[in-house]
C-alpha cells in the first residue's frame, strides 16, 4: 500500500496559492461599473476599498441579485457589497483560511499584508491547487475498486 504524497507536503500559506494584485473597486462606484469591471476581467469577487484600506466586498451573485430587484436609480457597491468579510494574513496555513470560507460559507478571502489588499483567495484557486495536488498524487496503478 502506497502513502499518500498529500500527507507528507507541507500546509501551503496563503501567499503560495492567492491571486496576487487582485483587481478592486471603490464604495462610491455604481454597480454597473462593477458589473462591467467583473465582465471584463472574468472575475467574480471584487474587494471594496476606500483610500487603500479594504471595507468589504462584492460577489457577482450579490451584484447581480441587487441589479435585478432595484427599481429606477443607481446603487453603489458599499449600499450592495458584505461590509464583514473574511480577512485573512498572507501568513496563514491554507488548511485554516479554508476551513473558515466553509465555516462562513463564503467564495473568497481577502488577503492582506498588514492593513492593505495583498490578493484574494477564491474557491477557484483552492480548487486548482486540489486538481494539481491531485495529479502529482496520482498513480497508473487502477486502485479505484467499485
Amino acid at each position: 500500500m502506497r502513502e499518500s504524497g498529500l500527507a507528507m507536503r507541507r500546509i501551503p500559506r496563503i501567499k503560495s496559492v492567492m491571486t496576487a494584485f487582485p483587481y478592486s473597486i471603490a464604495p462610491t462606484a455604481s454597480l454597473e461599473d462593477a458589473e462591467a469591471m467583473m465582465r471584463e476581467h472574468d472575475i467574480r469577487h471584487l474587494p471594496v476599498c476606500d483610500n487603500h484600506l479594504v471595507v468589504g466586498i462584492l460577489s457577482e451573485r450579490e451584484m447581480r441579485v441587487a441589479l435585478s430587484l432595484r427599481e429606477q436609480g443607481t446603487l453603489t457597491v458599499a449600499e450592495v457589497c458584505t461590509k464583514q468579510p473574511l480577512l485573512v494574513d498572507l501568513e496563514q496555513p491554507l488548511d485554516a483560511v479554508a476551513t473558515e470560507m466553509a465555516a462562513r460559507r463564503v467564495g473568497s478571502a481577502i488577503v492582506l499584508r498588514g492593513d492593505k489588499l495583498s490578493g484574494i483567495l477564491t474557491t477557484t484557486d483552492v480548487c486548482r491547487l486540489l486538481a494539481e495536488l491531485l495529479r502529482d498524487d496520482a498513480t497508473d496503478e487502477d486502485d479505484d475498486v467499485a
